[in-house]
């Protein structure tokens, strides 16, 4: 049987630790990245590392829905298949106003929750019985009180989410955040509602959420001097409650996509090894249901 998974924004930070963790256990792997040259470097890396595994690149940017549905097509036609997993790992965050994807939907939308919807349904088919679906989360989605002061999220109807038009911009990256925020919380209504339609076929969704990781470059769209202070604080900032280094937090992920002691589980949030409870809010089984309709809408839109 197929030990392969499939990692999103596997170039770097979370994902490559990921990766690189994964490969040392022997699991072979498809990067999926959106830079070419970044994406070799990290496959090269990896190699390196555990010379053994065997590791494909599939380009794909997660913000483009004609991207994923390319790259899906190319994944499940090739050796990589059948997947025991995949990790939704890719994840923007924008400060500086509201960006807009090449469908036309708020970047932050189509490629943190949208462009995983798509990849995932495309390789439903190429899964093994008892695959793995993880969506990288945040506790960010749980308000300011659980996420060292970052805002909460601001649910809306869906098709208003994926709109640029209606979407928060803010002073000083506020908005950006909130719509981050707002990000996650959709990556776990998202795997709520695929968990209860998978439910009794033996392959499993759980999100994920990694902690604090000030080592990570989520920051990196900040005005220069938020990015330096950063720089300067990381040291400090790893050792806080609830913060985590990159490496610990790669560790386990790869213990969600791979360890027996959570085999068959399905429907939870995990913060490292931990099932912790996500929002109150996050449990609303009417929005997740509406998000999957309004999110199987979007991409039939963009594919015309």
């Amino acid at each position: 049987m197929s030990d392969t998974i499939l990692i999103t924004g596997a170039s770097s930070g979370l994902g490559l630790l990921a990766a690189r963790e994964l490969a040392r256990q022997g699991r072979d792997l498809v990067l999926g990245c959106r830079n070419e040259a970044k994406a070799a470097q990290a496959a090269d890396s990896i190699r390196a590392a555990a010379p053994d595994a065997r590791v494909e690149v599939a380009i794909m940017d997660t913000s483009s829905i004609r991207s994923v549905h390319e790259a899906a097509a190319r994944i499940a036609d090739s050796a990589a298949t059948p997947l025991a997993g995949i990790v939704c790992n890719a994840g923007i965050q924008i400060v500086d106003g509201v960006q807009s994807s090449a469908d036309g939907y708020e970047m932050t939308f189509a490629t943190n929750h949208l462009g995983h919807f798509h990849l995932v349904e495309q390789l439903r088919g190429a899964l093994t019985p008892q695959a793995r679906i993880i969506a990288v989360a945040s506790e960010v989605h749980q308000g300011p009180a659980k996420s060292f002061g970052f805002p909460a999220p601001r649910w809306d109807d869906p098709a208003r989410l994926a709109d640029p038009a209606t979407q928060p911009s803010g002073s000083g990256g506020r908005g950006g955040r909130i719509r981050y925020a707002t990000s996650k919380l959709a990556n776990i209504y998202y795997i709520y509602e695929l968990a209860r339609r998978l439910a009794g076929s033996g392959v499993t969704a759980n999100a994920f959420d990694p902690g604090l990781m000030p080592e990570t470059g989520l920051a990196r769209d900040y005005p220069s001097v938020v990015r330096q202070g950063y720089q300067v604080l990381t040291p400090l900032l790893t050792k806080l409650p609830g913060a985590a280094t990159a490496a610990r937090s790669a560790a386990d992920l790869a213990w969600l996509a791979t360890s027996p002691d959570v085999a068959g589980v399905s429907g939870k949030y995990y913060s490292g090894r931990r099932e912790h409870a996500s929002s109150r809010e996050s449990y609303d089984t009417a929005r997740a249901a509406e998000l999957w309709q309004v999110s199987e809408q979007l991409v039939r839109k963009a594919l015309g």
